[in-house]
């Protein structure tokens, strides 16, 4: 298949300056960026264009109204290559999307899988991202362009058996063991939460990032370029319990070093959550991860002190006469 014949995937940048000299027939759109924000885009809100070079309207709302104008960018990054892979499928056998039946997914399914025709097979846990974005999508659509959804979705029984329920669906079709979805493959995670104790956090950190093995010994040959850094990372993301994008988010800045308490406040700004708030929140954070960055803060300017010249780092020189003070541990 070639790339004339895929449906593509832009995204809206909001950041880029127009044009100066745009073309005259362009001229009656006004301020393109104002314009997008009016129609409900905002940095990184997906546009899908057909092998014809045309855009679906319809499909494109999509991701500027209901719950998918909250979500977050990346999952509307995920969203939006799922669909165009779907639709991408119909149009190699000559259907639009809203003729879709659940036998084209169905046929989906198994040539996303398991065609050995198909040269970018996904793993089953793919597929089911695949399957939630198609879900939402027909999910939104049905009620607004009067289209079915042909994902087929079964409801889950209140409590497991060992023998089939002996249940129907709406379409008079028997019910999965344990009302599974019959689409999800068989390979997907399931969303289960699952403790991780500090001693066996401890120990995949002091394994995996810190070059230790199971006898507490350090491996021969360890080189942890940016140990200290990791380790800071991973204790802060484990300690506070944010998100791993919240976490990359925060700034030196926004940690109060020197203040007392083992859980130290400290504010996660609105645009670095999830799904966008309008407000803020607070989270607590241990001491440990926060003497980390800091340790991190002082050997960063070190670093850049060891740099400079010589005539102009009396840092330096000072420390090569032995008249600097050891630093805090």
């Amino acid at each position: 298949m070639g790339a004339n014949d895929r449906w593509t995937v832009d995204f809206y940048d909001m950041v880029e300056g127009v044009p100066h000299d745009p073309h005259e027939e362009f001229l009656w759109f006004g301020d393109l960026h104002e314009r997008a924000a009016r129609n409900g885009a905002r940095q990184g809100t997906p546009i899908l264009n057909s092998p014809t070079g045309h855009a679906d309207p319809r499909v494109n709302l999509f991701f500027r109204t209901g719950s998918m104008a909250g979500a977050s960018v990346k999952t509307m990054r995920r969203y939006a290559y799922s669909l165009a892979v779907w639709l991408t499928f119909l149009h190699v056998f000559g259907r639009r999307w809203d003729e879709a039946t659940p036998g084209d997914v169905e046929a989906y399914k198994d040539w996303r899988i398991t065609d050995v025709r198909n040269d970018e097979r996904v793993k089953g846990t793919s597929f089911d991202t695949d399957r939630a974005a198609l879900n939402c999508f027909y999910t939104w659509a049905g009620p607004r362009y009067r289209t079915i959804n042909p994902v087929p979705s079964v409801p889950r029984q209140a409590h497991a058996s060992l023998k089939p329920s002996g249940l129907v669906d709406r379409d008079r079709k028997p019910l999965a063991r344990n009302g599974r979805d019959p689409l999800r493959p068989a390979g997907s995670r399931q969303r289960q939460v699952k403790w991780l104790l500090l001693s066996g956090y401890e120990q995949w950190r002091n394994i995996g990032l810190r070059g230790y093995g199971f006898d507490g010994l350090r491996r021969p040959g360890w080189r942890g370029y940016n140990e200290d850094r990791d380790v800071a990372f991973v204790d802060g993301l484990y300690g506070t319990g944010l998100r791993l994008q919240e976490w990359a988010s925060v700034l030196d800045v926004e940690l109060s070093f020197g203040v007392k308490g083992r859980y130290l406040r400290a504010w996660l700004a609105a645009a670095c959550t999830k799904g966008a708030p309008d407000e803020g929140r607070y989270y607590r954070i241990p001491r440990l991860p926060v003497s980390q960055v800091l340790h991190r803060c002082l050997i960063g300017v070190d670093e850049a002190l060891a740099k400079r010249p010589h005539d102009v780092c009396p840092r330096r020189d000072a420390a090569a006469a032995g008249t600097r003070s050891r630093r805090p541990d």
